[in-house]
């Protein structure tokens, strides 16, 4: 039974591509600004909701600055129970340390944590830490990099990873 999730942010729960300059450049008042612009993937915020009812553990594990997370899940609405964001940790994704404090601040065992993410990075990163790894290519950039990193499950689709959630012990509605 599925216990946690944790998500990669940017392009796994948000659209948010149109930014990505912008935050290479490190012009983060300029991307503060345009958050209002950015959507969630269809089925998102439904998604978390049934998960959070159901009293799955959510976590975020970004390798965006924790002010950068905040300013979305607010705009949003999300409720995460748990964090990382790329000044939390020393090593960053593909390096597993992200996913292993999440895990850790989470409480669960993590075989019992499902990681959802659009990069080959979100895959290595679960992988080494030894949770299984979701290849969100519903917001993938580079889909044949994604497919090589080899992820546990493949999801094209936020429906198909409500039918995966439910197939691993949660069924979340819908």
């Amino acid at each position: 039974m599925v216990k946690g999730v944790i998500f990669d942010l940017d392009q796994t729960l948000v659209e948010s591509q149109e930014l990505e300059a912008l935050r290479r450049q490190r012009r983060w008042s300029d991307v503060y600004r345009m958050i209002p612009t950015i959507r969630e993937f269809t089925g998102i915020t439904a998604l978390l909701s049934d998960l959070g009812q159901r009293g799955t553990l959510l976590a975020i594990v970004t390798s965006s600055p924790s002010s950068y997370c905040r300013r979305v899940l607010s705009h949003f609405g999300w409720q995460f129970n748990v964090t990382v964001c790329y000044h939390d940790t020393r090593g960053h994704k593909p390096d597993p340390e992200p996913i292993q404090l999440a895990v850790l601040r989470l409480g669960v065992d993590g075989s019992a944590v499902l990681s959802v993410g659009d990069r080959a990075d979100d895959t290595l990163a679960a992988r080494a830490a030894g949770v299984p790894a979701v290849g969100a290519f519903w917001g993938t950039l580079d889909r044949e990099q994604l497919t090589r990193s080899n992820p546990t499950f493949h999801c094209d689709t936020v429906l198909d990873l409500r039918r995966l959630l439910r197939l691993c012990g949660d069924s979340p509605s819908g």
